[in-house]
């Protein structure tokens, strides 16, 4: 029998770090491009598309695993970006058992529209800092950045080992 998980009870600082996160996240103005236009992603699209700014193949494997989600719900995210026409699938070259994701010139052009976007109000908001509030804000993004990968990847551990076990 699986134990049962704890019930996070938010604590103070927990709801802090909720209010903070969506103070931030309303002052960007996501898919500003991408109003009035059909289909419009969803989120959890865009989070597998995101992976894009790191490298120009992904993995279904990678995307599963670094964002908690079964490979089933990843691929079938995966299927429907294909079917706008966002991107690609082919067979790994080096192993057949991985298909390689992969812009198409659509899903490219719009991905990069989209983070041009996003760099330009990034930088009309950094231009209102001086330098100091910059290099203060980009370390405390990078920290918190590193933080929580680090903890979503090891309660991703800790749940496989308990379902393994």
């Amino acid at each position: 029998m699986r134990p049962k998980k704890k019930k996070a009870v938010p604590d103070t600082l927990t709801n802090k770090l909720f209010i903070d996160f969506q103070k931030l996240f309303r002052c960007m103005d996501f898919g500003r491009s991408l109003h009035g236009r059909n289909p419009v992603l969803t989120f959890r699209q865009m989070q597998v598309l995101s992976f894009f700014n790191e490298s120009d193949t992904v993995h279904i494997s990678e995307v599963s695993r670094k964002l908690n989600m079964s490979i089933q719900s990843v691929n079938n995210l995966v299927k429907r970006l294909e079917v706008m026409g966002y991107v690609e699938r082919t067979q790994n070259e080096h192993d057949k058992r991985l298909s390689d994701i992969r812009f198409t010139a659509k899903g490219l052009a719009g991905f990069n529209m989209f983070r041009a976007e996003q760099l330009g109000f990034l930088s009309l908001l950094l231009q209102q800092l001086d330098a100091a509030e910059r290099k203060a804000a980009l370390e405390a993004v990078e920290c918190a950045a590193s933080l929580f990968q680090k903890a979503v990847m090891n309660a991703s551990h800790k749940e496989a080992a308990c379902a393994g076990g």
